[in-house]
């Protein structure tokens, strides 16, 4: 861990370590260079070589067959054995090279001529081998009669009086008139001499390079490091003066923070009081609505009821009221008392808060949102088109999901008010969409201006110019991802708006 303490020595001794290591890495990479160097060259000079000595090898054994064919052509009179004898011993006594000379095998493997293995002569190879066990006297046969210009085979065989097999490369070719495999042969380990010369002198030409290396690197650390110890110890007195620099300001801060976190307390004290507005402006706005719903749901049954009580009032004045009359009147006052009495139960336990969370059916919960909605719907000639493929099932607060569908079923209908819709409709989709349950509501209300759509759900942003809170989609926003861990969507389509509400699916 790097320290007050620390840092001096680290920057003392930073750029002597870098130093060394450039050298270390430095004089690797020329050592690499020279042996790859030194291989990829003794590499060429090895395939140099031994195509060199091919090319010798194919030219002795052509002339050993021009030689065969000019005395054939002149001992042509005599005896045919006689003149093979003359040959097999003019053969035996060819060198060429080093160590080079000739042998001659028949086509059945049986030794001809070999200078070096006379106890051998008319003694069968088929089975003999080399020094790893291959049987290269059939291999000797096979190419000669494959290739009729010859062809080469490598081999390892001992030297003439030495013991070690070393490894050679013979060029074989057939003498078709007497059935003659001839062979000329090299040995290719006379380039190790030569090789280890190379070798000898780039060893020492790496040396010299490590050399002049390892010197500049110790001129570069004396020097460096000199310099490295002036530096650092400017660097102290620059950190003593830093030291006192960081204890003022540690000072002054831990002054801001304490009067920071009663800021912050006041902050969230101001935010806390914000919510609570926002949440009371949005209780009195669902308040609103209720009110304009129940008006609407009752304006009917009170319509109604005022017409039973005419009705009575004129049987009587015409004496027409008897008991059986005023019976059946009353009975059907009573009844239309108490649906306005169902009524106002079902806005009661609609609104009524939900503290735990149940399995509860979405289609049920956007059906009891249009019911609460239906006379509105209808006192302003707003179809509903309702489609369910199923019962789908989500885990959450019943009325809070219907209090949202309710929200945007209001919207919708003040859009068609606010644009005068001539033939107006709503409709809600529910769908299946993998593991998640969605809601699809639309309208052909002409959709949300693009300016507005961006921060829709925000605060205070409303579509209904002039007339609205701005906190009806801000609170079913809040309710669908706080409460019911869902999220609502908001586009538009060709004829008007879309909204979608998406929540987990269960079962």
């Amino acid at each position: 861990m790097i320290t007050e303490r620390t840092l001096p020595r680290l920057i003392t001794l930073t750029p002597i370590v870098t130093i060394l290591a450039f050298a270390s890495v430095m004089i690797y990479g020329i050592i690499t260079s020279q042996y790859e160097t030194f291989a990829r060259e003794s590499a060429l000079l090895e395939a140099e070589y031994i195509e060199t000595q091919k090319q010798l090898l194919k030219e002795e054994n052509d002339k050993i067959h021009a030689y065969i064919a000019y005395h054939r052509g002149l001992l042509q009179e005599e005896d045919s054995a006689k003149v093979k004898a003359q040959i097999i011993g003019w053969m035996e006594s060819v060198r060429y090279g080093v160590d080079g000379y000739i042998w001659v095998h028949d086509t059945t493997h049986h030794l001809v001529a070999h200078p070096f293995r006379q106890e051998s002569i008319g003694i069968d190879d088929t089975n003999n081998t080399d020094a790893t066990g291959a049987l290269i006297f059939r291999s000797f046969i096979d190419t000669a009669q494959t290739f009729p210009e010859g062809g080469f085979v490598e081999y390892y065989w001992a030297r003439p009086g030495v013991e070690t097999p070393a490894k050679k490369i013979g060029f074989l070719k057939l003498e078709p008139q007497y059935g003659w495999v001839i062979g000329t042969g090299v040995y290719v380990d006379d380039i190790v001499e030569e090789l280890a010369k190379r070798k000898s002198q780039m060893e020492a030409q790496t040396d010299a390079y490590v050399q002049v290396v390892l010197l500049t690197a110790i001129f570069l650390t004396v020097v460096f490091g000199m310099i490295s110890y002036v530096i650092s110890r400017a660097m102290v007195r620059v950190l003593d003066v830093y030291k006192e620099s960081v204890a003022l300001k540690e000072h002054s801060l831990t002054q801001l923070n304490a009067s920071l976190s009663l800021r912050i307390e006041a902050a969230l004290e101001e935010a806390k009081a914000k919510d609570q507005a926002l949440l009371h402006q949005s209780r009195l706005a669902q308040m609103g609505e209720m009110m304009s719903l129940i008006a609407h749901q009752w304006r009917q049954p009170l319509s109604e009821v005022l017409g039973i009580f005419m009705e009575l009032e004129t049987a009587a004045k015409f004496g027409k009221a008897d008991q059986r009359y005023i019976e059946n009147e009353a009975k059907e006052g009573d009844r239309l008392i108490r649906y306005m009495s169902q009524t106002i139960d079902d806005f009661r336990n609609f609104f009524k808060p939900e503290t735990t969370k149940e399995r509860f059916c979405i289609v049920a919960a956007c059906q009891e949102a249009l019911t609460l909605a239906h006379a509105s719907l209808k006192h302003q000639n707003i179809e509903v088109i309702f489609k369910a493929q199923k019962e789908v099932w989500a885990m959450g607060y019943p009325s809070a999901y219907a209090q949202v569908v309710l929200n945007l079923i209001q919207n919708a209908k003040d859009a068609h008010l606010h644009q005068g819709t001539p033939f107006p409709w709503i409709e809600i989709e529910v769908l299946n969409e993998g593991e998640e349950v969605c809601v699809r509501l639309s309208d052909n209300a002409g959709g949300i201006d693009e300016e507005v759509l961006e921060g829709l759900f925000e605060p205070y942003v409303t579509t209904k110019k002039g007339s609205g809170t701005g906190l009806g989609l801000y609170m079913a926003k809040m309710i669908m991802e706080k409460h019911l861990g869902g999220k609502i969507e908001a586009n538009n389509s060709a004829l008007g708006a879309v909204f979608i509400l998406r929540m987990s699916r269960e079962g």
